[in-house]
């Protein structure tokens, strides 16, 4: 008897998984000259976008765990990113001038990691694959 076997390699879960390492290494690579840590980015890149939000609101925007959120906004306080400030009895993060100076650069960095990652892809198709992959993450957000 002959049994289908599922070729693991061409499901969904697996070549997203293998991508997300391939790019987050790429990611780690293109960071680690500025200093900073892939997570680290992430959250100075969203600081940056609403100085003042709270701990809270950073983890409800990034869709990432309490416990992992604070572990990162602890390591950038205590290396000079970033910094709390109290404001109304709410306590919110802000970036050092430290962290001013340095975005422009991360930034750069990830915008041509992002070029390069799609460069054999036309300005539709990768437009498309963006759309199709937030779909899914939206959709496997609700199942989860």
């Amino acid at each position: 008897m002959i049994v289908h076997m599922l070729d693991h390699k061409q499901t969904l879960a697996y070549v997203s998984a293998h991508l997300a390492r391939l790019l987050a290494n790429r990611m780690r690579d293109a960071l680690a000259p500025i200093g900073v840590l892939p997570a680290q980015f992430t959250a100075i890149a969203e600081i940056a976008q609403d100085e003042g939000l709270t701990q809270k609101q950073l983890v409800e925007r990034l869709d990432l765990e309490q416990p992992g959120v604070a572990r990162t906004l602890a390591t950038l306080e205590k290396e000079g990113w970033i910094e709390r400030r109290n404001a109304g009895g709410v306590q919110g993060l802000y970036l050092t001038q430290r962290a001013h100076d340095v975005l422009p650069r991360a930034l750069g960095a990830i915008a041509a990691l992002d070029r390069e990652a799609s460069a054999d892809f036309t300005r539709t198709e990768r437009e498309h694959l963006l759309d199709t992959l937030e779909e899914a993450v939206s959709n496997n957000r609700r199942r989860g």
